[in-house]
């Protein structure tokens, strides 16, 4: 049988055990309509995996946390979590370079003389630890604007494949 508990969480996080152990379950006590359940909320490439177990119907609140967390634990057997390295791979609506985590930037400054003149390069960035990043630019006045690109999508393969773990959009408290 398949143990959340056990699920691997991102290399070097400590991970408070009760957070694991309540990962994708809430509780709702809404006494003006009488509702006392333990509710699993997941979302799963894109799409929302939601349950309620009402204490009334599952014979208490510990009975119905228990088959909260058994339902959680087999969504999450049959439908993992993203890796940081398959999250690091979807395409933003916003992307125009055609390959996440490359774009190209143009980056105004001004002379001494007041005249603005600009920068233009490309950027390649991918995950390194939680919350944070690691980037490198190429300036197309150096590379020209093909070999810039080029360098950045190498640099950026090169990156994730660093990049190890899960993807866990928040972590509670």
């Amino acid at each position: 049988m398949f143990s959340f508990e056990s699920y691997p969480t991102l290399p070097g996080i400590k991970v408070n055990k009760k957070n694991v152990a309540m990962y994708g379950i809430s509780r709702i006590d809404d006494d003006k309509h009488r509702t006392h359940a333990w509710r699993v909320s997941l979302k799963r490439r894109g799409k929302s995996h939601v349950k309620n177990f009402p204490d009334k119907k599952y014979g208490g609140k510990r009975k119905a946390l228990q088959l909260a967390k058994q339902f959680r634990n087999e969504l999450v057997h049959k439908y993992p979590a993203l890796t940081r390295k398959e999250f690091a791979n979807i395409r933003r609506s916003n992307n125009k370079s055609g390959i996440s985590g490359v774009c190209w930037y143009v980056k105004p400054y001004y002379l001494k003389a007041g005249e603005k003149r600009e920068s233009a390069y490309w950027e390649a960035s991918w995950p390194t630890t939680m919350g944070e990043s690691e980037y490198v630019t190429f300036s197309v006045k150096k590379y020209g604007n093909e070999k810039a690109r080029s360098l950045a999508i190498s640099a950026r393969l090169r990156g994730l494949k660093k990049v190890d773990g899960i993807f866990w959009a928040s972590q509670r408290g």
